[in-house]
């Protein structure tokens, strides 16, 4: 399921501006505090078009993908949200 919605997610990418090509790597399974998690990748002409597309990209794997996160702490465990920031920058792109 998330590798379709990346899919999608990449497609209006291209679609909104004039890329050569992406690349999305998201990882997955058990993580520890501060490993990197996510690679956005973005090649076009212009550089100013590359940079916007990799902020949508970022903006809305925070609050369009379909990936679970559940934190784990000495004092258990909890599903982590999107917060209000990720959601007010994915809304941004709405009106694009």
């Amino acid at each position: 399921m998330a590798f379709k919605e990346l899919s999608k997610i990449e497609n209006n990418a291209l679609k909104k501006w004039n890329l050569i090509d992406t690349l999305i790597i998201h990882r997955y399974g058990k993580l520890d505090l501060g490993d990197q998690i996510v690679l956005v990748a973005c090649a076009s002409a212009h550089r100013g078009e590359a940079f916007e597309a990799c902020h949508f990209l970022i903006d809305w794997l925070k609050t369009k993908a379909p990936f679970w996160k559940l934190e784990e702490t000495a004092s258990g465990s909890k599903w982590v949200e999107a917060i209000d920031a990720d959601k007010d920058a994915a809304h941004r792109w709405s009106y694009k």
